[in-house]
């Protein structure tokens, strides 16, 4: 049976002893048919055949499958499903305690998959991916210091410091990501497109991976190198001016990685600043506050800005030269 790739008119109906006969003698047929039409509809079906169908489909198309039901009968098939999603329905919620997923109505389908399902791949990407900035950069910031000093085994950042980077400096603006929305709610729903562009994966994979890795190592050794030049080689100001422009450099970086702001990302970001300005208080072991001036406060300012701006001004031009199939749909 051949089906009309452009039409979408379509449908492929069976019933459950018609399809009890079909997969016992035509089995594989069947999906390679089922597998080809725009819709398939099974219908008086029993949950061992929901259940079994939703596996072989997983078996056969190598994708991720997602079933959708509101009663106790459809608990094989939600529990065998890649994503289930259970409805809580007139005949229970067995299916909603049974799925990954649960919505009041059918109707709430499109905003999970086209409004959170979107938004919770592109978060993820952004956000996995800066975790391993974050951790890259301060590594390289390492790697350059022991390289410049003739390979000294000695950290240039002690266990406070370090715990203090992981969490109070960096991990508010960082997962401050997961409320960052590229388009409304209204131009999803608009341009149902939208969804289809992820399966390019071009918010992670293996460019991607890369080019934040450049990025950590222009910014760790541009950090590093002109630390030493702007700054005499005392050992506790390199550690002040390097720890303070690496968190600001951070913070900006979060600041274009993400594309709308809102209340709780400026507010992490604000929030952060004032935690390490406050923290400096308790740090006088390890930073020299003494020596906190506007001439120390330019030079961060320009140790941040070389940092900073050249990736800012790359990612805009080229943003503006290939704009993303998101910009030429919504604008």
């Amino acid at each position: 049976m051949e089906f009309s790739n452009k039409s979408t008119d379509n449908v492929l109906l069976i019933d459950g002893p018609s399809l009890t006969r079909i997969l016992a003698t035509h089995s594989a047929l069947f999906f390679e048919t089922a597998s080809k039409a725009p819709s398939v509809i099974c219908c008086r079906c029993l949950p061992t055949q929901k259940a079994m169908i939703t596996e072989r489909i997983k078996k056969i198309s190598k994708k991720t499958v997602a079933a959708i039901g509101d009663g106790g009968n459809d608990v094989g098939m939600i529990q065998i499903s890649s994503i289930g999603i259970g409805i809580v329905g007139k005949e229970g919620n067995h299916a909603a305690l049974a799925s990954d997923i649960s919505i009041l109505e059918f109707k709430y389908v499109k905003n999970l998959i086209l409004w959170h399902g979107r938004n919770s791949y592109k978060r993820a990407a952004a956000l996995s991916q800066f975790v391993i900035h974050r951790g890259l950069i301060i590594s390289i910031l390492q790697m350059a210091f022991s390289i410049i000093f003739y390979n000294v085994a000695i950290p240039i950042y002690n266990g406070m410091l370090m715990l203090g980077y992981a969490t109070l400096y960096t991990s508010l603006p960082v997962f401050s990501i997961i409320f960052d929305e590229d388009v409304t709610l209204e131009k999803t729903m608009l341009y149902p497109n939208l969804y289809i562009t992820l399966r390019k994966s071009r918010d992670l994979n293996t460019k991607t991976f890369f080019i934040w890795l450049w990025i950590s190592i222009y910014q760790g050794v541009v950090i590093m190198v002109l630390s030493l030049v702007l700054f005499e080689q005392s050992f506790v100001r390199i550690v002040t001016i390097t720890f303070t422009s690496l968190i600001i450099s951070e913070i900006l970086n979060v600041a274009t990685t993400i594309h709308r702001l809102n209340k709780w990302i400026v507010g992490s970001q604000v929030l952060t600043l004032l935690i390490y300005a406050l923290s400096l208080i308790f740090l006088n072991n390890y930073i020299d506050t003494s020596k906190i001036d506007k001439d120390f406060l330019w030079k961060v300012f320009a140790i941040v800005a070389v940092s900073w701006t050249p990736i800012h001004l790359a990612k805009c031009i080229i943003r503006r030269i290939s704009p993303t199939e998101e910009d030429r749909i919504t604008n």
